[in-house]
């Protein structure tokens, strides 16, 4: 037998603390245990090793048989994930317009709510899925996608009916700027079964409302942040702050007030990557200056979970594997812009360069479709020697594509794999002491001595 390739080791005391990026798992070993393993390993003494030990390692996928091509295995995977058809997915434009202007978006926005006749259409494609579905994800996208309202209401009642027709499973989200989402509008999206949202916030007011402003020029941080505080009685509300050399070091500044506002331990924060996308140049982003680099803002991000921890903000999490890790590259998952324009791509949404077919003719797509199905992160030498593959997959296909953006196709995980998973096991310590038996509830865990 042999050890993963994607093992992290964090020592703590007498023992030590096996993560495995391929698995999930976390596994606490005396230390003891850990040079008698060593010694299994290296076939000079297997009578020390637990059995015990040993069989929770091959549970979790820390030691493998020797013959095991763990990049095989997630190959596999990946072309599970990719070709899925059980699953339909769309992410729904329902206006393409937006209340408000910031100064990086990727998107070049125009005034566009989506028509009956582009939802008569989407319908169908549904139609044409659901006999052959379990499951059925929409996310609802802008634009400000609460500017469509309307459409997005009369969709998610005409999906909720079919699915129960069909015995399908429906789930759905919002991704929003916050600055509508007053409790009206919460009741309706909680009765229409879209239970998480995301919003944005960038920074306290003076920040916030510089970097993301109403369209008419005026700040939007105290409407937001009162939304919030309805919104979380009636839906998940994760906040991202999105991060660039202008505004990190008022994150704690931002904390303090979400403190004192009452929504600690309501919400959680994370950090977004602010990105100088110039693929479309009709958009903001394509001017946009002073981004993180990949590696800096993996660095920024570890500061950042820790005061959001401090506040009562956050919980550390590591990574959990996945397949095929986003819409561009699974078959069975579109992009419907608001005209009915389809996409494979969030990022791709305005630019019409980036169009691949039309919902009035969905299966009619041109060769657009092939650049996103045919990315294969298996084909890139980088890639296949990362502990990071298994939980990113080749991260961001559309950035991967584009030489200017390539370093931003990887996740944190690449740079920072260490620092989260010791603030994963310090967390988990602090919470239950030394003696804890579980040291993760939502992933698979086992603990030897």
């Amino acid at each position: 037998m042999k050890e993963s390739r994607y093992n992290v080791w964090v020592q703590r005391g007498d023992y030590s603390y096996l993560f495995n990026a391929a698995s999930g798992a976390l596994l606490r070993i005396s230390n003891e245990q850990v040079t008698a393993l060593n010694q299994f390993l290296d076939h000079e003494d297997s009578s020390r090793c637990s059995p015990a030990v040993l069989a929770n390692l091959v549970v979790g996928r820390m030691v493998v048989e020797d013959g095991v091509d763990e990049l095989d295995a997630l190959r596999a995977l990946y072309r599970l994930g990719r070709e899925n058809e059980g699953s339909f997915g769309l992410t729904m434009v329902t206006s393409l317009g937006c209340n408000f202007d910031c100064p990086y978006c990727f998107e070049a926005k125009h005034p566009s709510i989506m028509s009956d006749a582009v939802q008569e259409a989407v319908l169908r494609i549904v139609d044409d899925q659901l006999p052959a579905i379990q499951l059925f994800h929409v996310t609802w996208f802008g634009g400000e996608p609460l500017v469509g309202m309307r459409p997005l209401i009369g969709l998610s009642r005409e999906f909720l009916a079919r699915c129960e027709a069909f015995d399908v499973q429906y789930q759905a989200d919002i991704i929003t700027n916050g600055f509508l989402l007053g409790e009206q509008t919460c009741v309706q999206l909680r009765d229409h079964q879209v239970y998480s949202a995301q919003v944005g916030l960038d920074g306290p007011p003076d920040v916030h409302n510089r970097m993301r402003p109403l369209a008419n020029g005026r700040g939007s941080f105290d409407r937001i942040v009162e939304n919030l505080r309805i919104a979380v009685d009636y839906l998940n509300v994760s906040v991202r702050v999105n991060l660039d050399a202008s505004n990190f070091e008022r994150v704690e500044d931002l904390f303090r007030i979400l403190v004192e506002r009452g929504l600690a331990g309501r919400i959680s924060v994370y950090p977004g990557q602010i990105v100088g996308v110039k693929q479309n140049l009709l958009a903001p982003s394509a001017n946009y200056e002073g981004c993180f680099s990949n590696p800096r803002f993996a660095r920024v991000e570890t500061e950042f979970m820790r005061l959001a921890k401090a506040h009562g903000l956050a919980r550390i999490d590591v990574p959990m594997p996945t397949s095929a890790p986003c819409t561009a590259v699974r078959k069975n998952e579109l992009v419907v812009g608001s005209e009915g324009e389809l996409y494979k791509c969030w990022d791709s949404v305005g630019d019409p360069r980036e169009v691949i077919g039309s919902v009035d003719d969905c299966w009619d797509l041109n060769g657009r479709l092939a650049k996103w199905l045919s990315y294969d992160p298996f084909a890139n030498d980088e890639c296949c020697g990362c502990i990071a593959l298994p939980v990113c997959m080749g991260g961001c296909a559309h950035h991967a594509f584009d030489n200017r953006l390539y370093e931003n196709r990887c996740g944190t995980f690449r740079h920072n794999y260490m620092d989260q998973v010791e603030a994963y096991v310090d967390q988990a310590l602090a919470a239950a002491g030394p003696d804890l038996v579980r040291v993760a509830s939502l992933r698979q865990t086992v603990d030897s001595r």
